[in-house]
């Protein structure tokens, strides 16, 4: 690897560390980290016998709108799991298997999220329409909306057509999966599946990958922006009872069939009270009222639900990590060997101790659900020592499985200079990976400069 000094500049010692390379990037050692536990619901939609937007050509390596959603979402996961500190990423769905609407919002709920994200991609039958679109239930929720602003943001950084952010006014109807979900929420439109450019954008891993980089570069800058919105006041919220019954089977019989609206049975007082939409501006309330008494339920009537109580919780503070700066030789020269690592170094600077280990940095540039051959030009065009490592833990549901890094430093401002080249020459989203040399492990495979 080339080094980041003069080569006539004089070094008084050498040493040798023999090291095992890794990838490892356990909860400590990620590059950003979130002030707050925060849980993040994926929605891939669609699923099963659902598939969404059909692709164009039947007999082409093209997927369904179903398959490209839990591809986007696996990638976005795959980003925040692997980067970011106080995160915990959950999926509606992880396999092409038939999720109904009511499953999606209560899984969400049950699990108390924070931001829940639906990821879709669109269509229409003018085949010229390209770009994305980003939806929420009002305008006037400060979070939804304030995510869905970084969202749109990072698409245009990233060169994409905005075709805007849209609400329940624009639109001019609800979107069930964010109308009953419980936190903020955001339905993402990634692109144009009708536009055959985009299809092909989509469907190809540079598509997919510019994609779930820009999302998850929205949620990383939203949650820790110093500047957060107020919260959404989701309460009160208003729905119109349609009836009551002893028998919540009822709602399958025709007269309730006919209003072509989801009908929720709420058990009260041993009967069930049988309740459809869930407003939070009473002029909609009171057009969905006048839409359901012309439908034949002439007693319907508003109800107002307010926020429910709960016990306040306290959270523990986790023991201080112990992190010391060892003042000793700066590594500045790196072997070709990924087993043996030779160091000239100089006094004057500082290793990074973690819990007794010493640790070192490399740059992860992408992942893969495929083995890549680090001889292709996009590596070697880097001028520097590349590698490619294997997550071999079964638990993981990412299949995004295979990483390439570049480098290996024992002082991270070197690191730094190396990220920022590499994300000029075509890896805007590498970042830093901090590993102890008591967690290292072997690479897959490697591609070294011939004048390293």
């Amino acid at each position: 690897m080339r080094p980041f000094i003069n080569s006539y500049f004089i070094l008084p010692f050498v040493i040798i560390l023999t090291t095992i390379t890794s990838f490892a990037q356990s909860e400590k050692y990620k590059e950003h980290s979130f002030k707050r536990k925060v849980v993040i619901v994926l929605d891939p939609g669609h699923g099963g016998e659902d598939v969404g937007k059909p692709k164009s050509r039947q007999s082409t390596h093209l997927k369904n709108e179903a398959d490209l959603n839990l591809d986007i979402a696996f990638r976005l996961g795959g980003y925040l799991e692997e980067r970011v500190k106080n995160v915990e990423v959950l999926y509606t769905r992880k396999t092409d298997r038939t999720v109904t609407l009511d499953e999606r919002v209560d899984y969400a709920n049950s699990v108390n999220a924070d931001y829940f994200i639906s990821i879709h991609c669109n269509s229409l039958h003018n085949k010229s329409y390209h770009g994305t679109q980003v939806h929420i239930q009002s305008k006037k929720f400060p979070t939804s909306y304030g995510l869905a602003k970084s969202f749109d943001y990072q698409f245009k950084r990233a060169g994409r057509t905005s075709r805007g952010i849209k609400d329940q006014n624009d639109r001019g109807h609800n979107l069930q999966v964010i109308q009953y979900t419980e936190m903020p929420g955001v339905l993402i439109e990634c692109g144009f599946m009708s536009n055959p450019k985009e299809e092909l954008f989509l469907n190809s891993g540079k598509g997919q990958t510019y994609i779930a980089s820009a999302l998850y570069r929205a949620i990383r800058d939203f949650e820790n922006s110093p500047h957060k919105p107020a919260p959404d006041k989701r309460y009160p919220y208003y729905r119109v009872q349609i009836g009551t019954t002893t028998n919540k089977k009822e709602i399958t019989y025709k007269k309730y069939k006919r209003l072509n609206m989801k009908i929720d049975p709420l058990k009260e007082n041993g009967k069930y009270s049988l309740l459809v939409g869930r407003e939070y501006e009473k002029r909609y309330t009171t057009k969905l009222l006048d839409e359901v008494k012309k439908k034949g339920f002439k007693d319907a009537y508003v109800r107002t639900f307010n926020a429910p109580t709960s016990k306040p919780q306290t959270k523990t503070t986790p023991p201080p990590k112990k992190v010391e700066v060892v003042e000793q030789a700066t590594p500045v020269v790196v072997a070709a060997s990924d087993s043996t690592t030779t160091i000239l170094a100089k006094k004057t600077d500082s290793l990074r101790v973690v819990n007794d280990s010493l640790v070192f940095y490399r740059i992860q540039i992408m992942s893969s659900d495929r083995k890549l051959d680090l001889n292709k030009r996009e590596f070697t065009q880097l001028e520097e020592a590349v590698y490619l490592f294997y997550d071999d833990d079964d638990t993981s549901k990412n299949p995004y499985k295979y990483q390439v890094l570049v480098g290996k430093y024992y002082v991270k401002s070197q690191a730094e200079k190396v990220k920022e080249k590499v994300r000029k020459k075509g890896f805007p989203d590498a970042f830093i990976v901090t590993v102890p040399e008591s967690e290292a492990r072997e690479s897959l495979d490697q591609y070294i400069p011939k004048n390293n």
